[in-house]
């Protein structure tokens, strides 16, 4: 519990909630002698300098300040940005030299590398309306640069623990947080769980089905912009009423699923036998206190 922590996402595994409660929670951290930097403001100071390609601003200067001695770092973009989550070479290929890119200008040994997955069935949905905010529209099927065959978290571990490979590598899975996230923060930080000011949830408008299907056809007749999603969100919002975008067939979601247990399964078992080599701890939600 004595390491700089390096948290690494993923996106769409409410990564935003933790981060929040995180900065709620500044002065417990304080006591327990951890450094953490609000995620605008890190993205400000760091991500964007020492990541993002032409960037005009330099890097700030890395120190921690008086009183503290461990960085706690929290930013799912180091990994990339959403819209560059899954590629034709998997998701996040280009994580390990990025999260070194931060980890050895900030001065981090050997950080505690944390990350919380989850079943690409509906991550990648999820990823895939995240990158319309922000970026030209794009259809469903041009985003998917990989076939659900593919689909795997074991080369991303795989690539992290190489790159950081005196580090522990702590995963979780994002399906297990609601309720826990007080434990969880307390498992990877060390602080106790009832020194946390937790956010409230706030209401979030997500994509619909409907909403998505209707900027498909829009596609059809023309390009579509930014204004035109925010709008038929706003109209289409996600809610009881309107289920969130899901476009697999019975099939395709049949084999995403059986590949993220199959994932999890291999995972849980290294973490239980690892004996050499890079460090893998699996958290069990329900048990981490």
């Amino acid at each position: 519990m004595d390491r700089d922590i390096l948290w690494l996402g993923l996106h769409k595994t409410g990564t935003t909630f933790l981060q929040k409660s995180l900065d709620l929670s500044q002065k417990a951290l304080q006591q327990a002698a951890i450094h953490y930097v609000d995620l605008d403001e890190f993205r400000r100071r760091w991500t964007r300098p020492l990541l993002h390609k032409n960037h005009s601003e330099a890097p700030a200067e890395a120190c921690l300040p008086e009183g503290t001695d461990r960085w706690l770092v929290f930013d799912e973009n180091i990994l990339a940005l959403v819209q560059h989550g899954l590629t034709r070479r998997g998701f996040y290929p280009d994580a390990g030299p990025r999260a070194r890119t931060i980890s050895e200008y900030l001065g981090l040994k050997a950080p505690r590398i944390v990350l919380g997955l989850r079943g690409c069935a509906s991550l990648v949905p999820s990823l895939y309306c995240e990158a319309l905010k922000s970026t030209p529209f794009k259809t469903f099927q041009s985003f998917l640069m990989q076939s659900v065959e593919e689909m795997s978290w074991l080369p991303l571990i795989e690539r992290l623990q190489a790159a950081f490979p005196d580090s522990e590598l702590v995963l979780y899975r994002a399906e297990d947080l609601p309720g826990q996230e007080g434990r969880l923060l307390s498992a990877v930080t060390g602080v106790p769980t009832a020194a946390f000011t937790l956010l409230d949830k706030p209401e979030r408008v997500g994509f619909s089905h409907a909403a998505v299907s209707h900027l498909h056809e829009l596609a059809e007749q023309g390009p579509v912009s930014r204004d035109m999603v925010r709008e038929t969100v706003r109209n289409l919002p996600r809610g009881p009423e309107r289920p969130g975008y899901a476009p697999w067939s019975p099939e395709d979601r049949a084999i995403l699923d059986a590949n993220y247990a199959r994932d999890i399964a291999i995972l849980r078992k290294r973490a239980r036998t690892a004996h050499a080599g890079p460090r893998l701890t699996f958290l069990d939600l329900a048990e981490a206190e």
